[in-house]
């Protein structure tokens, strides 16, 4: 979001309302890919969520934060997928998960 979006936002929502700000025109990739760590938070994050329960690699909350149970399955994934021993998820991890950039 822009500053002048923020702006006519906070005419119509009271403070303290719970907004949930997704991705763009460009998905939740639209800045590129991040390196995920637990703890992070993000569309991104939602969507890895996504492709590990739909491989059967992630029985947690689809729910864009990065928690300990997620970090569970991403090393049991890197395991059973011959991937660098890491609890980050990163372009190597990407790859495997069939997760693409594109214009």
């Amino acid at each position: 979001m822009r500053n002048k979006d923020v702006e006519d936002l906070y005419r119509y929502i009271k403070i303290d309302t719970p907004v949930t700000i997704w991705g763009g025109i460009f998905g939740p990739f639209g800045n590129g890919f991040r390196i995920l760590i637990p703890g992070d938070r993000g569309a991104d994050v939602f969507e890895v969520q996504k492709r590990m329960k739909r491989m059967g690699y992630y029985l947690g909350y689809i729910d864009g934060i990065y928690g300990e149970e997620m970090k569970y399955y991403v090393i049991k994934y890197r395991k059973d997928n011959n991937l660098t021993l890491t609890h980050d998820i990163d372009l190597e991890f990407y790859k495997a998960l069939n997760i693409q950039l594109f214009e």
